[in-house]
């Protein structure tokens, strides 16, 4: 663990660093950088420096007593802080949910960004909100729909029965509560931005692109996920195995073997 400021970051480097650019995680909303627990040794592993940021107000960064008034804005200035005081401004970007669209604004904003690759991402336009979800959704109101409109007039998490049927819902049962217990509370302003729509423009994104889609996934439907492999002229990905949470799924192995040779083949090695 290192400190960046108020900002705590997983960072593993390997005795053989085999790849230029070093790899930078961002979770997703109410999330904390244990989302990717399997993904760091497994790259490290194959010669990436790896990094995963807890965003302001997510432990185990500091606290962050006005959580709920926090703006995407200041998620992306955490990114670019971590990127600029590490020097590690020719990293590849590799976002989950929320991080998936920090990530798209960050590679759109710094133009030296090697790669970008989205998992079960929030999308730049906005989250649709007649997606098809269960009718017995333990909460109403079309704007409810989407995990982005679950927050009241303070940061929460959602409740784990309604986690069961969103986001867990792939989640080996007898490891759902581990993984609930890695959830935090997110800010009411960036669910109420990211629903809303926030523009991203993919002329501006220069690097390599790719999004990744699940077919059982609720929250960000693969139907949603191809729309924005177009939007960003990505290359895309989709498995029919997974839900919200590829990378804490039974199987994870697979999508993360998928990134290493995509990222093989679009990212020049340094031996």
């Amino acid at each position: 663990m290192i400190k960046v400021d108020n900002l705590a970051l997983d960072h593993i480097r390997p005795e053989k660093i085999r790849h230029l650019c070093p790899l930078l995680f961002i979770h997703g909303a109410g999330g904390t950088s244990q989302y990717w627990k399997n993904y760091l040794p497994y790259f490290a592993g194959k010669g990436w420096e790896v990094f995963a940021v807890n965003l302001r107000g997510h432990f185990p960064s500091d606290r962050e007593e006005a959580l709920a008034q926090v703006k995407l804005e200041d998620y992306l200035e955490d990114v670019r802080k971590v990127i600029e005081r590490l020097d590690i401004r020719h990293c590849a970007l590799i976002g989950h949910s929320l991080g998936g669209l920090i990530a798209q604004k960050t590679a759109e904003d710094i133009d030296s960004i090697s790669a970008l690759i989205t998992l079960a991402s929030a999308p730049p336009l906005g989250v649709a909100l007649d997606m098809k979800v269960p009718d017995d959704l333990p909460y109403p109101g079309a704007i409810m729909k989407t995990m982005w409109g679950i927050m009241n007039l303070k940061p929460v998490k959602p409740t784990f029965p309604m986690a069961q049927r969103t986001v867990l819902n792939n989640i080996a049962p007898d490891e759902q509560k581990k993984v609930f217990e890695l959830f935090v509370a997110e800010s009411l302003v960036v669910g109420y931005q990211v629903e809303q729509g926030y523009p991203v423009f993919p002329s501006q994104i220069r690097c390599p692109r790719l999004v990744i889609g699940c077919g059982k996934d609720i929250l960000a439907p693969s139907a949603m996920q191809k729309n924005l492999a177009v939007f960003l002229q990505a290359d895309y990905l989709e498995y029919e195995q997974f839900a919200h949470l590829p990378m804490l799924e039974d199987g994870w192995e697979r999508p993360a073997q998928d990134i290493r040779d995509w990222l093989d083949l679009k990212v020049r090695r340094e031996t």
